[in-house]
C-alpha cells in the first residue's frame, strides 16, 4: 500500500461494491460527518442513509450508504452497509417514485411507517446523489 493511503472497502450482503486504495474518506454517521485520513484512531460508527464520499488521487467520489456501520483503523475503512451505488448507477425517475410511494405510505395510518421511513431515506439519499446535493 502507498505511504498515507488506505483501503476502503464497501460491501453489501449482495458484493462488495469497493475496494481500492484512497486518500481520504468522509463518512455520514448517525452523528453527523466524520473526516478519516491515513493513522485515524480505531472507532466504530454507525452509518446514516446518505453519502459517504472519498478522494482518490485528487479525484472526489461518491456513493451512498444505506445504513449500516463502518469499522475504522489506522489504515483501512470496511463498510458494512445494507446497499450502495455510485451515482451512475441510480435511476433518478425510480428514486423519486420510490420517495413518492414512500410518503404516500407514511400519510396512511395502515401501513408500516418503521418500513416506509426506511424507504424515504433511501430514495432521498439517491435522488441527492444523482443531483449532487
Amino acid at each position: 500500500m502507498a505511504k498515507n493511503k488506505m483501503r476502503l472497502q464497501i460491501i453489501t450482503p449482495m458484493k462488495t461494491i469497493l475496494d481500492e486504495e484512497v486518500d481520504s474518506v468522509i463518512l455520514s454517521t448517525t452523528e453527523g460527518e466524520m473526516g478519516i485520513l491515513y493513522d485515524h484512531e480505531p472507532v466504530v460508527v454507525l452509518l446514516g442513509y446518505k453519502t459517504l464520499s472519498y478522494t482518490q488521487d485528487e479525484v472526489k467520489k461518491y456513493a451512498t450508504t444505506l445504513g449500516g456501520f463502518a469499522e475504522i483503523t489506522k489504515d483501512k475503512i470496511v463498510v458494512l452497509t445494507d446497499a450502495s451505488e455510485f451515482a451512475d448507477e441510480i435511476d433518478l425517475e425510480r428514486a423519486k417514485r420510490a420517495k413518492e410511494r414512500a410518503e404516500k405510505r407514511l400519510s396512511d395510518s395502515n401501513m408500516d411507517h418503521l418500513r416506509a421511513e426506511i424507504a424515504l431515506k433511501k430514495a432521498i439519499a439517491r435522488i441527492n446523489l444523482k443531483e449532487g446535493k
